[in-house]
This record gives C-alpha cells, sequence and structure tokens, in this order.
C-alpha cells in the first residue's frame, strides 16, 4: 500500500489537524515522596543525632565525677573527704556494672587495686572506716580510677 501524499490545503489533512490537542507543559515535580538520596541523608543525620546524644550522656557521669573530685580536693575535712572520695568511686565503678556498686570494702579495694595494677591496695581506699583517718590521698590515682571506670 502506497503512502498518500497530503497537501497544506487537503480538508482530510485539516480535519486531523484539527483534533491534535496543544502542546502542555509537563507538571511541576512535587515535593513528596523524596527521592532515595534525602531519604538517606535524613536517615544518617538522625543516626548522627541520636550517637551524639549517647556520647554525650555516656561522658556525663565522667564528666561529674571528674568534677567532684576537684570539689573534693578544696575540702579541709580530711574524714569527710575521705567519706565523699569513697562514695565517688563508688559511683564511678557503678558504671561498669550496678553490681559494683554494692560490693564489700575489700572486694571493692581489690578491685582498685587491679585497676591500677599495683601489688597492694592503695592505703586511702578504705581509710574512712578508720577512726583515725590521717593518710594522704593520691589524687592522681583517683583521677586513673575515675577516667577507666567512666567510659
Amino acid at each position: 500500500m502506497a503512502n498518500p501524499q497530503l497537501t497544506a490545503g487537503d480538508p482530510a489533512l485539516a480535519s486531523l489537524l484539527a483534533q491534535l490537542e496543544a502542546n502542555a507543559a509537563p507538571a511541576v515535580p512535587g515535593a513528596w515522596p523524596l527521592a532515595p538520596v534525602y531519604w538517606l541523608s535524613v536517615i544518617a543525620l538522625a543516626a548522627g543525632i541520636v550517637l551524639a546524644a549517647l556520647l554525650w550522656r555516656k561522658g556525663r557521669m565522667r564528666r561529674r565525677c571528674l568534677v567532684a573530685l576537684k570539689t573534693l580536693q578544696r575540702e579541709p575535712d580530711t574524714a569527710r573527704q575521705l567519706q565523699q572520695l569513697h562514695a565517688v568511686l563508688r559511683n564511678a565503678a557503678a558504671q561498669q556494672s550496678p553490681a559494683h556498686k554494692t560490693e564489700s570494702a575489700p572486694v571493692f579495694a581489690q578491685r582498685v587495686r587491679a585497676t591500677l595494677n599495683r601489688a597492694d591496695v592503695p592505703v586511702w581506699v578504705n581509710a574512712h572506716y578508720r577512726p583515725d583517718a590521717r593518710v594522704e590521698i593520691d589524687w592522681r590515682e583517683a583521677r586513673t580510677l575515675i577516667k577507666r571506670w567512666c567510659r
């Protein structure tokens, strides 16, 4: 079958052209649903915020213990100083496991010795149990204990 030639004055061509619709611009792309890259960005941002909050919260106890340690160094009463230091160290140890807070004094002293890698238990650890609590506190060791227990 041959292809008929249409001319501009042909009424069949004019009829077909009249039936055509005008070109319409495509619709503007919507903002929703988001592209996959945006979803991945939102998920990564949310995960980053959650991770930052968890890390900040985890370090909060460490910061509190270190501030309490600085405050204790200025305490003039040695007996009160030893008692409060013991409480701060117990709270720091409880960060590893809540069971460490209720350990007996000898078990806690051995935990301190093991953490500091010493052959003997430091004298100041349980000195607050003695009536004549006149010992020197090694503040570097106390700071080391807090930093190791509050990670």
